[in-house]
C-alpha cells in the first residue's frame, strides 16, 4: 500500500503506513492493521470508532482515532534516517529502518505472527482465504468479516429457499459404510469457478490444521458449538470439498494417513447433533473411499505383523 498517503483526511486502509503518537513518546511508525488478525487480548480493548495500528520495532498495538494518525511517507522516512537522526532513540531509528523495508501487509503480518507464536493462525488464514491483501476498511470488525466470508456456507437449499438444517436424524441411519465402492460420486455442492486451491507444498500441515480446527469446534467441547465455530467449520469443509479433484490430488493417501481427517469426518456423520455437516462430510468420504479402504488394509496388515498402531484422539 501507499507509503505516500498524502492526507489524514482520507479514509485509512489496512496496510497504510502511519505515524501514531502515544503519551509522551514521539510519533512512532506503524501499520494500519486489519482487526481480524489481532490477538484476542488486543481485540477485547477495541474502542468504538478507533482503528488498530501495529508499531514497528515494538510488540504492542494501539487503538487510535483515525483523525489523530498522520501519513508516513517515504520522504519522511528518508529525512528521519539521514544525518545524525535528530536525537532519536536507537529504538525509534530501528522502527524507521523497518518501515523503510516494509514490503506488503501479508509479509508484515506473517512476521508478526511468528513473533507471537501464532504461525498456525497465519497458515489457516492463507489456506482458507488465499493471499492477504491490503486496502480493507480498518473499521470492519472481526465478526463482520467472518460473517461475510461464511454466510453462504451456513445454509442449504431446500425447494428453492435457503434454510439452516435443524431436524435431528437417528444416529443409526447416519453411519457411513465404506466397504463398497460408490457407483458414482455425485456432486451435491456447487463450487464457484475460479476457487482457490490449497498450497500443495504444505498439504500435510494444512490438513492437520483443518483437523485441529474442526475437532476443537465440533467434537472436543463440553458445550454446544458456538455460532462462529459452526461457520468456521462450514468454511473448512467447503474448502476441503473444493480441493478434492486437484491434479495431482491434494488430499492423497499420505495426507489422510498423517492427518486422519477421514476419521474425524466419520465421527461428525455419526453425531445426529451435527446434521448440518452430514451431507458434505459424506460426499467427501465417498470421494475418499478407495484411500480409506487402503488405509484400512494397512491397519489390518500392521495388526497381523504385531505392529503397534498409535491411537488418534477424536
Amino acid at each position: 500500500m501507499s507509503k505516500d498517503k498524502q492526507t489524514n483526511d482520507e479514509i485509512w486502509k489496512t496496510g497504510d503506513l502511519v505515524l501514531c503518537k502515544v503519551g509522551s513518546f514521539p510519533p512512532w511508525p506503524a501499520v494500519v492493521f486489519p482487526q481480524r488478525f489481532l490477538r484476542n487480548d488486543v481485540y477485547k480493548k477495541k474502542r468504538s470508532g478507533r482503528i488498530a495500528v501495529c508499531f514497528f520495532n515494538d510488540p504492542t498495538y494501539y487503538w487510535e482515532q483515525p483523525h489523530r494518525l498522520n501519513p508516513l511517507t517515504s520522504q519522511i522516512i528518508k529525512d528521519k534516517l539521514s544525518g545524525n537522526h535528530n536525537g532519536m532513540s536507537d529504538a525509534l531509528v530501528i522502527a524507521y529502518e523497518e518501515a523503510k523495508k516494509y514490503y506488503d501487509l501479508e509479509t508484515f503480518i506473517k512476521n508478526r505472527f511468528i513473533q507471537e507464536n501464532r504461525v498456525d493462525d497465519f497458515n489457516y488464514e492463507i489456506a482458507i482465504n488465499g493471499a492477504i491483501s491490503d486496502g480493507e476498511d480498518p473499521l470492519l470488525i472481526k465478526e463482520q468479516v467472518v460473517k461475510q466470508q461464511t454466510k453462504a456456507n451456513t445454509k442449504t437449499k431446500t425447494n428453492g429457499k435457503s434454510k439452516i438444517n435443524s431436524k435431528p436424524l437417528k444416529q443409526e441411519d447416519e453411519k457411513i459404510k465404506l466397504d463398497e465402492e460408490p457407483s458414482e460420486f455425485k456432486i451435491k455442492h456447487k463450487i464457484s469457478k475460479g476457487h482457490s486451491k490449497l498450497d500443495r507444498s504444505r498439504q500435510i500441515e494444512i490438513a492437520l490444521l483443518f483437523r485441529r480446527r474442526i475437532q476443537a469446534n465440533l467434537i472436543q467441547r463440553n458445550e454446544p458449538p458456538t455460532a462462529s465455530g459452526i461457520e468456521e467449520c462450514h468454511k473448512l469443509l467447503s474448502k476441503i470439498y473444493e480441493n478434492l479433484d486437484t491434479d495431482p490430488p491434494f488430499f492423497d493417501l499420505n495426507t489422510l494417513r498423517k492427518s486422519k481427517l477421514h476419521k474425524l469426518l466419520k465421527v461428525i456423520v455419526n453425531d445426529y447433533n451435527l446434521e448440518q455437516f452430514h451431507q458434505i462430510c459424506k460426499d467427501i468420504l465417498s470421494h475418499w473411499t478407495t484411500m480409506i479402504l487402503q488405509l484400512k488394509k494397512e491397519k489390518e496388515k500392521a495388526k497381523e505383523n504385531g505392529e503397534v498402531i498409535p491411537k488418534t484422539a477424536v
